[in-house]
């Protein structure tokens, strides 16, 4: 399953800052360990996390905006839109009937490509039909490459909280 390119919701993303330390380690773990990988995003949850981050304060944005820039524009990060199939699959498939959503249109994503998901999401990852495509997240340090890490460290002024709309 680790082959597979995996799939990275906005927990995960946010996470990076999370201000659990647990959740923030492996989000970051995982980020630095795939900075020269390919990862999916889906427009949604890039939106999602435009949408956290456009709530801060002025003087955060500008803190946190040039590492976001330098990150999205260096990695393989590949986003794409839904496809129709996978609109079909989040509006009928019985498991993802309770999920908001979001939540199903991304687990329909997975479902519908074969794919691993990446999430801290516990609605998500509580879901039967997923279970077998889910990340598990080792955590071990990590760094990105100097200048990128700089911008990490001064982006660390926002901190993210569970309920600021990610599904932590």
């Amino acid at each position: 399953m680790r082959d597979r390119v995996p799939l990275v919701d906005a927990s995960v993303f946010l996470g990076m800052h999370h201000r659990d330390d647990a959740i923030r380690q492996r989000s970051l773990a995982f980020f630095c360990s795939h900075y020269e990988r390919r990862v999916w995003m889906s427009y949604e949850q890039v939106g999602i996390c435009d949408a956290v981050i456009w709530r801060q304060h002025r003087a955060i944005q500008d803190r946190y905006y040039p590492f976001m820039d330098r990150l999205h524009s260096e990695m393989a990060i590949v986003r794409e839109g839904y496809r129709a199939d996978e609109l079909g699959l989040a509006a009928e498939h019985p498991e993802l009937r309770g999920l908001r959503t979001e939540q199903a249109l991304l687990a329909a994503q997975v479902l519908a490509r074969d794919g691993v998901l990446v999430s801290h999401d516990a609605a998500l990852r509580g879901v039967p039909c997923l279970r077998a495509r889910l990340w598990e997240f080792a955590p071990s340090p990590a760094a990105f490459p100097a200048e990128l890490q700089g911008l990490y460290e001064e982006s660390r002024v926002f901190v993210h909280a569970p309920g600021d709309g990610d599904g932590t």
